[in-house]
């Protein structure tokens, strides 16, 4: 399924369930972001950005992830940590546990 910024951007807040080998754990959709073509040509998409943030109790790796949500079914996305956005203020951001965020991103191409 080729995942677009008009499918995922009425998702923003919503939980995604992620499946790792330990278990399952969610990450919350923060922002979706169509990201420059830069020549692309037609042919290709357009690149579209999502961050997430989930709990610091346990940190993703980078890797291919199970990712399910209602809306948009299973998937398997390559998904990357990533640095709070300090211009955001999610370096501030707490978690609903009362912990530091972590922060994760999904690029597709």
């Amino acid at each position: 399924m080729s995942i677009t910024f008009t499918q995922v951007h009425p998702l923003i807040g919503n939980k995604f369930q992620v499946q790792t080998t330990i278990g399952e754990i969610e990450l919350e959709l923060l922002e979706a972001e169509e990201r420059p073509r830069r020549g692309l040509p037609e042919s290709f998409r357009t690149p579209l950005l999502l961050i997430f943030a989930s709990s610091s109790k346990l940190a993703l790796a980078q890797d291919n992830y199970i990712v399910e949500h209602p809306a948009l079914g299973k998937n398997i996305w390559t998904i990357a940590p990533a640095l709070p956005d300090h211009a955001k203020g999610q370096h501030q951001r707490l978690h609903e546990d009362g912990g530091a965020c972590l922060y994760y991103q999904v690029l597709f191409n």
